[in-house]
């Protein structure tokens, strides 16, 4: 079998710093950022230490828990590429509570970004151990002809008061 091997990309997200305080977000989005750096290499079944033992997932295509769902994306990223350079990109992530919020992008190809690819967005709910208890996916099919130029990742534009 082929490892197809994705090229990972931050897009501007930072490291937390070296400080005694942080957050249960921050901490929390720090999983987060080291779960997508785990599945970009292809070690989905490493990444299951994120995850308590009892985690539901919701993904409607897979039936069963964590495990089956990192079987399926295995499977996926061991197929040969359609084209050399898949590119998987973390957007951002947002926290709030306990939930995590992460925006990821793959690229069937970084240098012909109009031959599509999937966005997505992950949502994880963490228990009182700092596990995913609860994992959620929403995709979007990347198509280059939609009638709307922008897209579901593009940052939203503020309106700025009129000060004349």
């Amino acid at each position: 079998m082929t490892y197809k091997a994705y090229t990972w990309k931050t897009s501007g997200l930072r490291p937390i710093g070296r400080t005694s305080m942080v957050s249960p977000q921050d901490r929390n989005k720090k999983v987060v950022r080291d779960f997508f750096k785990l599945v970009a290499q292809g070690r989905q079944k490493e990444s299951l230490g994120f995850f308590a033992a009892n985690c539901k997932q919701h993904n409607p295509y897979i039936a069963g828990g964590m495990e089956a769902l990192f079987v399926a994306m295995s499977e996926v990223q061991q197929r040969p590429p359609e084209y050399p350079d898949p590119e998987f990109t973390a957007k951002r992530r947002l926290a709030g509570g306990d939930m995590v919020v992460a925006q990821v992008e793959l690229l069937n190809s970084a240098s012909k970004p109009d031959k599509g690819g999937l966005r997505q967005a992950h949502l994880f709910q963490f228990g009182k151990d700092d596990k995913v208890v609860e994992y959620r996916d929403i995709t979007q099919l990347i198509q280059p002809d939609t009638p709307n130029p922008t897209n579901a990742f593009d940052r939203p534009s503020i309106p700025r008061k009129n000060t004349t």
